[in-house]
C-alpha cells in the first residue's frame, strides 16, 4: 500500500469565512442544573444497572414482544457493506 503524495487541506476543505452569531455552550446558562437535580442524577446512577452489565436474557426482556417483527432492523432491500 502506498502513500497518497496529496496535501491535505488546512480548512479541512471548509470555505467559511463568515462569522457564527451563536454562542459557545455554557452549561450554567443553557442546562441549568439544581443541586436536588445533581442528587437525583447521582441516585439514578446507583439504582440503575448499566447496559454493559445486563445479560442477554435481560436485555431480550426489555424488547416488547414482536417489537421486531413490526420494525425489521434492515430494509429487505439493503445490500451487504464492506469496507474496501
Amino acid at each position: 500500500m502506498g502513500t497518497s503524495s496529496v496535501r491535505a487541506s488546512r480548512s479541512g476543505g471548509v470555505n467559511w469565512t463568515g462569522g457564527c452569531d451563536v454562542e459557545p455552550l455554557d452549561l450554567a446558562r443553557d442546562v441549568p442544573t439544581t443541586a436536588e437535580d445533581i442528587e437525583v442524577m447521582r441516585r439514578l446512577r446507583l439504582e440503575t444497572p448499566s447496559w454493559f452489565s445486563l445479560t442477554p436474557v435481560q436485555l431480550e426482556a426489555l424488547i416488547p414482544e414482536g417489537a421486531l417483527d413490526r420494525r425489521p432492523l434492515t430494509r429487505p432491500d439493503a445490500r451487504p457493506f464492506t469496507l474496501p
